[in-house]
C-alpha cells in the first residue's frame, strides 16, 4: 500500500490483510535494502497471529520523496507513517542499520517490544566499505558478502527484482556470469556468485547513492543518555560468526537489559541470518514472541 505523507509517497508492504485486533510486526530493512528483505524470512508460523508489514524508507524500494542522510530523520519518517497507519500493539523489528532506526524509534513511539538484529553501537563502518559504496555498488556489496556471509543456505531463495533492468537471474557458462550489471568472469567460484545473487539483488535501488548514505549515517548515529535510559523490552539477536556487528555484553545500550533473557544468539551464522539460516532465525523469533 501507499501512504501519502507531507513530503513522501511512502510504500508499506503488507504480508497479509491488516487485522486491527492483532499486534503488528513492523520490519525496517538494513542499509541499502527495502521491503523485499521480508521475502527471505520464514513467517508461516507467525503470519496468522500477527500483522506483518515492511517499510520502504525514502529512496528505498517504492518510497519516493527527498532522501535523508541521518538515522534520526528516518525515525521521524517512521513516526509520521505510523501515525497515518494508526496501528496498535506495535513490535518494531530492524536488521543492522534498520535495527538502529528501530532502537531509536522505540524511544519516541509507543510500542510493545523492539527486536534488533545484528546491530552494533556505535555502528562504525570502515573507510574501504564507505569508498566502495560511494563509487561502486558491486564492490561494496561484494565486501559485505565477503565479511558478512558465513555460510550459504541449503536451498535457493527467490526474490523479485527491483531497480535494475535486464535479466532477473544469473546464467552461467564456463565461469561467465550474466547479470543485470552485465557479463563478467568469476574465476574463483562462479557457483558462489549464483547462490549469493538472491541476497545481492536486494541492494539494487533506483537511487544509486542509497547504500553510501545509509552506511555513513551508521557512523554518525548516537543516542542521548536519556534515550538509552528509556530503552525497555528490547530483544537483541546476534550471530556468533558475524564480523560486521559483534556482540559486546558491555555495550552501553545493554545496561538495562537482562543478558540472559534479552539476548539471543544464532549459531554458525553471519550478518544475514534470514539468508543464511532462516529456520534457526524463525525459531528464535517464535521464542521471543511467545514470551
Amino acid at each position: 500500500m501507499f501512504i501519502q505523507l507531507k513530503s513522501h509517497k511512502a510504500h508499506v508492504f503488507t504480508k497479509n490483510d491488516i487485522d486491527p485486533s492483532k499486534s503488528t510486526i513492523v520490519m525496517i530493512p538494513g542499509a541499502g535494502m527495502d521491503h523485499r528483505t521480508l521475502s527471505m524470512f520464514k513467517l508461516d508460523k507467525i503470519k496468522d497471529d500477527f500483522n506483518i508489514v515492511a517499510i520502504d524508507l525514502p529512496g528505498h524500494g517504492y518510497t519516493t520523496g527527498p532522501l535523508f542522510n541521518d538515522v534520526a530523520s528516518h525515525t521521524n519518517f517512521c513516526v509520521d507513517l505510523l501515525d497515518e497507519l494508526n496501528l496498535k500493539n506495535l513490535i518494531f523489528t530492524g536488521h543492522s542499520w534498520g535495527g538502529l532506526i528501530a532502537l531509536d524509534l522505540s524511544t519516541k513511539y509507543q510500542n510493545e517490544m523492539t527486536i534488533c538484529m545484528n546491530i552494533a553501537y556505535p555502528f562504525l563502518v570502515g573507510d574501504i566499505l564507505l569508498d566502495y559504496a560511494k563509487g561502486n555498488l558491486d564492490q561494496s556489496v561484494e565486501f559485505l558478502m565477503k565479511y558478512g556471509i558465513y555460510k550459504m543456505p541449503e536451498t535457493e531463495i527467490k526474490t523479485t527484482g527491483f531497480g535494475v533492468k535486464g535479466s532477473g537471474f544469473y546464467g552461467r557458462s564456463k565461469g561467465e556470469i550474466k547479470s543485470p550489471y552485465g557479463t563478467k568472469t568469476v574465476e574463483a567460484d562462479p557457483e558462489r556468485e549464483i547462490k549469493l545473487y538472491p541476497l545481492k539483488r536486494l541492494f539494487n535501488q533506483t537511487e544509486k547513492e542509497i547504500s553510501s548514505i545509509d552506511l555513513n549515517s551508521c557512523n554518525n548515529f548516537r543516542m542521548e543518555d536519556e534515550q538509552i535510559n528509556k530503552l525497555k523490552n528490547v530483544k537483541y539477536i546476534f550471530c556468533d560468526k558475524d564480523k560486521l556487528a559483534r556482540y559486546n555484553p558491555e555495550n552501553e545500550i545493554l545496561k538495562n537489559a537482562d543478558l540472559d533473557k534479552d539476548i539471543f544468539m544464532l549459531n554458525e551464522t553471519g550478518h544475514f541470518p534470514y539468508f543464511e539460516d532462516p529456520d534457526q532465525l524463525e525459531e528464535i523469533f517464535l521464542s521471543i514472541l511467545k514470551n
